[in-house]
């Protein structure tokens, strides 16, 4: 008797609404950290999964030259037996195809000597190359790795050279197109359209003070501005790395309104590139206004790392903090209550319980979010006894979980078919971390209602759910309910009522198996229109579905009325819900 509906049904006990993963920045707390900066450089050593930060300028205008590694928890101080000069602004990139961290560049000081050197870091050490041909001198210019074409790109210096370092030397590029002359821009590799993208920076033309919104990309040869429909004021001294796990450039912070709002502001925004346009982020928490901050994307822990930074000019905020942006672990939930427990509330919401009967269990701090169960959590034909962590347990037996929901808090679980009636039985909600105390319920052999859900009162009459054959028509006074069609029965004809807490049924299935063969009620089923008795032509549990009874009925000859009393005998035992049905000739 496998009826297509039963799940449908089933559905109106519960409400699916899936939860979102939320990106955010979250502020680290390591037992060690670097001393507060700006304008330091990092990258990712992938050979040694760590971040290896050098160099910046500190509070008292101290320029620095040591190197830290940042290992997803804490940051460590390394002392290299050889080490660049102390420096600021330089770039710093990781040349996956030689396996080891470049650093070109920067200037000595503020006021000092820029530089032209390159070193390459091996995890233990700094070692000075010696290029054929060095790029120009460069400071607070960008530099990434072209995974495509294997190797490190360079925008900037003298003129607004592109550079390439091939692991030896450095190779001056004729593009035929170039960005304007820019410095202090953000530059990364975009391994989903495969691409080094440059986006923002201030004009070298000091006399403007014009800082650029344009994006664009390098594709090996060429580079080639990227149009976008999202209008995003001009910025510099920012900060982005390409975050690998959600597939999307991500860009934090820096400086904007040169030339266009009075004074030097700080916007705190992020925003991320998906290869063809920015969006802008709204994460629940976000570091603190900043420019010369550092970032890299630390791929054994698949997060983006950001590093210090200073605020708003004449501020004199330095940080030594650290953020990361991914997808935060929520934190755990406080304990679970509850507040009662009905039987399912569309088959009429009794206060006492059944072995095998669905459940509906409300209360607070339930569940991490709100989702139903789905093909994925099944175990053959065996229902799941826990979703995301959360349990329940009656009698010392696992229920079979169906449905959560954060807020409202709400768990839909069937129970065990063995356990324990006479009285009542302590019932328990874990939501993965959690117990709550017992909730006790009284456990009855059978507690059986019809389906007869509250969007079917009319009138102040409660209607039962009942389909004619086409599974498709509801027994109804025709138009009952808008945009649901309906009629009247009429007699002999033969309709479908569906309900949950009958019994055990022959041959037995026990809770939590889908239901794949006929069956029988054990116990006697009458079911009246009226004081007419109606023939029941099959009662049992419905294929298909799980805990779900089904009731093929045949209306008697009873006279014409919208308002038909329709009740059930369970076992010699009647049912308590006041239920109509509509019957014409």
């Amino acid at each position: 008797m496998q009826n297509k509906n039963a799940w449908v049904l089933l559905a109106l006990l519960e409400v699916s609404a899936l939860g979102q993963t939320q990106l955010n920045w979250t502020k680290q707390t390591p037992k060690t950290s670097p001393p507060a900066r700006n304008f330091h450089a990092m990258a990712y050593d992938v050979v040694h999964s760590q971040v290896v930060m050098f160099g910046g300028v500190d509070m008292n205008g101290n320029t620095l030259g040591d190197t830290w590694v940042w290992d997803g928890s804490n940051w460590t101080q390394k002392f290299p037996g050889t080490s660049p000069p102390a420096r600021l602004a330089a770039s710093m990139a990781y040349d996956a195809g030689h396996s080891q961290v470049v650093l070109f560049g920067g200037s000595s000081g503020f006021f000092g000597v820029t530089l032209n050197d390159t070193w390459t870091w091996d995890g233990a050490n700094w070692t000075k190359m010696s290029p054929q041909n060095n790029a120009s001198t460069s400071s607070q210019f960008p530099m990434a790795y072209d995974a495509v074409h294997s190797q490190v790109v360079l925008l900037g210096g003298t003129g607004n050279e592109t550079w390439l370092w091939n692991g030896l030397n450095w190779n001056k590029q004729l593009p035929q197109t170039s960005p304007p002359s820019r410095q202090d821009s953000a530059m990364v590799f975009d391994a989903g359209i495969g691409q080094v993208v440059i986006f923002g920076g201030q004009d070298t033309n000091f006399s403007s003070f014009t800082e650029f919104n344009d994006t664009w990309v390098w594709d090996g040869s060429n580079w080639m501005r990227k149009p976008s429909n999202t209008q995003m004021i001009g910025r510099s001294r920012h900060a982005m790395a390409y975050d690998a796990e959600h597939k999307q450039v991500v860009m934090f912070g820096g400086t904007y309104a040169h030339g266009v709002l009075p004074g030097n502001f700080l916007p705190i925004d992020t925003w991320t590139w998906d290869g063809s346009d920015w969006t802008k982020q709204s994460p629940l928490t976000t570091p603190p206004e900043r420019e010369r901050s550092a970032m890299a994307y630390d791929a054994a822990h698949s997060q983006v790392v950001m590093f210090g930074g200073v605020g708003e000019a004449g501020s004199g905020t330095y940080y030594n903090d650290t953020w990361t942006w991914g997808t935060a672990a929520p934190p755990p939930p406080p304990a679970p209550t509850i507040t009662s427990v009905v039987s399912a509330s569309g088959f009429g919401g009794f206060s006492s319980v059944a072995p095998g009967s669905w459940v509906e269990i409300y209360g607070s701090n339930l569940a991490p979010h709100t989702r139903q169960w789905a093909g994925s959590d099944f175990n053959g034909n065996n229902a799941p006894t826990a979703l995301d962590g959360v349990e329940v347990m009656i009698g010392g037996q696992q229920a079979f979980v169906a449905y959560i929901s954060s807020s409202p808090g709400q768990i839909n679980a069937q129970l065990p078919s063995n356990i324990g009636t006479g009285g009542p039985l302590a019932l328990t909600v874990t939501n993965g971390t959690h117990s709550s105390g017992a909730f006790y319920i009284t456990v009855n052999p059978t507690e059986a209602g019809l389906l007869a859900p509250a969007s079917f009162q009319i009138g102040g009459k409660q209607y039962v759910v009942a389909l004619f054959a086409d599974n498709a028509t509801y027994v109804l006074p025709t138009g009952a309910i808008p945009g649901v069609a309906s009629r009247p029965a009429h007699p002999g004809e033969t309709i479908t009522l569906y309900g949950v807490g009958f019994g055990p049924v022959t041959p037995s299935i026990p809770a939590g198996q889908i239901v794949t063969e006929n069956n029988q009620l054990s116990a006697s089923l009458q079911i009246l229109f009226g004081q007419t008795p109606a023939q029941v032509t099959y009662a049992g549990l419905t294929q298909g579905s799980i805990g779900l009874y089904q009731f093929d009925v045949v209306v008697p000859a009873v006279p014409d009325n919208d308002l038909v009393h329709l009740t059930f005998n369970l076992g010699g035992t009647a049912g308590t819900q006041t239920l109509y049905i509509s019957v014409h000739q």
